[in-house]
C-alpha cells in the first residue's frame, strides 16, 4: 500500500479528527445513517453511502476523489435513487470546492467531454458545469 493511500482507509472522523458523536432515537434516519457512516472507513463506502454524505454536504477533499473514481468505470451508476445520481450530487458540490482543486476539476471535466452526449440525455446539467464544460 503506497504511504499517500492510508487516509483512505480511515474513516471521516478520524480524517476530521472529530467526533460525530452517536445518533439517538429522536434523530431523524437520515441523520442515524450519516451519523453511523462517518465512522466507517471511506474506503469502503459504496456508490450510495458516498452519495448521501455528498449530498449532506459532508467532507468533499475525501468522499469526492472516491466518487470519480467510481464515475470513471460508470458516470451514471445508480446510487439509491436514479442513474447518475452519484453524478449529480458531485456537480452539486459548491464551485469553492472545485476551484481549490484543479486536478480533481480536470479530471471530472475530461470524463464528463468523454461521456457528454450521455450525460446530457440523463442530467440536467447544473449551470455552472454546462459553463464549465464549453469552456474546456
Amino acid at each position: 500500500m503506497n504511504k499517500k493511500d492510508i487516509w483512505r482507509y480511515k474513516s471521516l472522523e478520524q480524517l476530521e479528527n472529530r467526533s460525530w458523536g452517536t445518533a439517538t432515537e429522536a434523530d431523524s434516519g437520515l441523520i442515524q445513517k450519516c451519523l453511523a457512516l462517518v465512522k466507517v472507513p471511506v474506503v469502503k463506502l459504496s456508490a450510495s453511502e458516498l452519495r448521501l454524505l455528498i449530498g449532506q454536504s459532508f467532507n468533499p477533499t475525501y468522499l469526492v476523489p472516491l466518487a470519480l473514481e467510481i464515475l470513471q468505470n460508470d458516470v451514471l451508476v445508480t446510487a439509491g435513487m436514479y442513474p447518475g445520481d452519484l453524478l449529480k450530487n458531485v456537480l452539486d458540490v459548491p464551485a469553492t470546492f472545485w476551484e481549490e482543486h484543479p486536478d480533481l476539476h480536470k479530471n471530472l471535466i475530461d470524463m464528463m467531454q468523454r461521456r457528454s452526449e450521455e450525460i446530457e440525455t440523463e442530467l440536467d446539467l447544473p449551470e455552472y458545469w454546462r459553463k464549465a464544460k464549453a469552456e474546456a
